[in-house]
């Protein structure tokens, strides 16, 4: 097997296939993907030069009555998918609190 097609994340990412809404840096998007360690979020919006390296956001899901508040997180990697307005951004979880790390868990655990 090519060692380039190798998964060398430290942490299985979940799809997620419910509506979870994203507030990152003011702007509204939707979570498309979580793992223990970070999230994607695909944004509307092609100002990527203007997001900060680091934020606090907060997300929730009204289908499982989800909801984090004040999630700091460091930005680690921003693309344009679609010209001119469509774009993901790639975060890790910049925090050390153990309730917010036990409710991505746990959210996590519903989606595997």
């Amino acid at each position: 097997m090519d060692n380039s097609s190798t998964e060398k994340r430290k942490f299985k990412r979940y799809n997620v296939t419910d509506f979870v809404v994203a507030v990152f840096d003011n702007r509204l998007g939707r979570i498309v993907n979580i793992s223990e360690n970070g999230l994607a979020v695909q944004l509307l919006d092609d100002d990527l030069k203007s997001l900060p390296k680091k934020c606090e956001t907060f997300f929730v899901s009204k289908d499982k009555g989800f909801l984090i508040e004040d999630l700091p997180l460091k930005l680690v990697r921003k693309e344009i998918i679609l010209t001119p307005h469509l774009s993901i951004v790639a975060a890790k979880f910049d925090t050390a609190d153990t309730n917010q790390l036990c409710k991505i868990k746990e959210y996590i655990s519903g989606l595997s």
